[in-house]
């Protein structure tokens, strides 16, 4: 084993584990090709990194992440369908109309971007979490990057205005990435077919969409941003909910949602803190209600 591997953990845990993790090296690659060692090499320098930085699953911060990341997929999900209808609905209309024209390669790029992130957190959702949040986070970083030109064109004091909107999507697509492996949801598909079944779904939902209401007539938010959330979140199911036990959590876990709404313009800046003090009142509720449990086990 390479010791440059072992000199990525903390000194601590180097001396009282340094041996064992070598031997496992040894073991899990004896007679294995360079893909099997990759793979083997790529698990360490990750788990060396979640120690260093206190992200593990025996810390704090590595539940804060356990317990946000299906609710992180689930607004990447939601944030990307919402690009997908509004962009697909254009076409839609244009095409109609019959001025629908050939897509630039920036809007190209800006929609596979899109529906490879949309995929990806479905998938990551599903219960194939590494390469899920990895295909959502490439996704997102190609949408961002199809607006880069445009927004360079503008002036310098809108320019730097507009960073916050390329970063989030993929500062969120990426977060999950940092859940620790043994924290991470179990599998809701099993088989691959399964999981292409549920990745159709999404794209057919998307263009369920753009067909019943191309043009976003009457209540927009809620066919092009509400529907995918609710379908997002159902998803992610009901043991998401389940694991959120705390303030800090469900604070932690509601962010994702508020930064989407805001860049998708569900919300106006006036309206982020209407949406604070509903999560605040919320929070109340949730700390009462443990409270009340607590209480109700102390007596048995």
């Amino acid at each position: 084993m390479n010791p440059v591997l072992l000199r990525l953990y903390p000194a601590g845990f180097r001396r009282a584990f340094g041996d064992e993790i070598a031997e496992s090296y040894r073991e899990a690659t004896v007679g294995a090709g360079s893909r099997v060692r990759i793979r083997e090499a790529a698990d360490i320098v990750a788990h060396a990194l979640r120690l260093r930085l206190g992200i593990g699953s025996a810390h704090s911060a590595g539940r804060l992440l356990a317990t946000a990341a299906p609710f992180s997929l689930a607004a990447t999900a939601a944030y990307a369908a919402f690009n997908l209808v509004g962009s697909a609905g254009d076409w839609y209309v244009m095409r109609i109309a019959g001025t629908a024209g050939d897509a630039g390669s920036l809007t190209t790029l800006m929609n596979a971007g899109y529906l490879l992130t949309l995929i990806g957190a479905v998938v990551a959702l599903a219960g194939r979490h590494v390469p899920g949040v990895l295909a959502a986070t490439v996704g997102a970083v190609g949408s961002s990057a199809s607006f880069l030109y445009p927004i360079w064109r503008t002036p310098p004091d809108l320019r730097w205005e507009l960073v916050g909107f390329l970063l989030a999507p993929v500062l969120i697509a990426a977060l999950p990435l940092a859940c620790p492996p043994d924290l991470r949801p179990a599998r809701r598909v099993r088989g691959a077919v399964g999981v292409l079944v549920l990745a159709v779904w999404a794209v057919l939902l998307v263009a369920a969409l753009v067909v019943i209401d191309p043009l976003g007539i009457g209540l927009l938010t809620p066919w092009r941003f509400g529907v995918p959330v609710v379908a997002a979140l159902a998803l992610a199911g009901r043991r998401a909910f389940a694991g959120v036990r705390t303030t800090g959590q469900l604070a932690f876990a509601a962010l994702p949602f508020i930064v989407t709404m805001y860049f998708s313009g569900w919300v106006r800046t006036e309206e982020i803190f209407t949406v604070i003090g509903a999560l605040a009142a919320t929070a109340v509720v949730l700390r009462m209600r443990h409270r009340g449990d607590s209480g109700g086990i102390n007596t048995v």
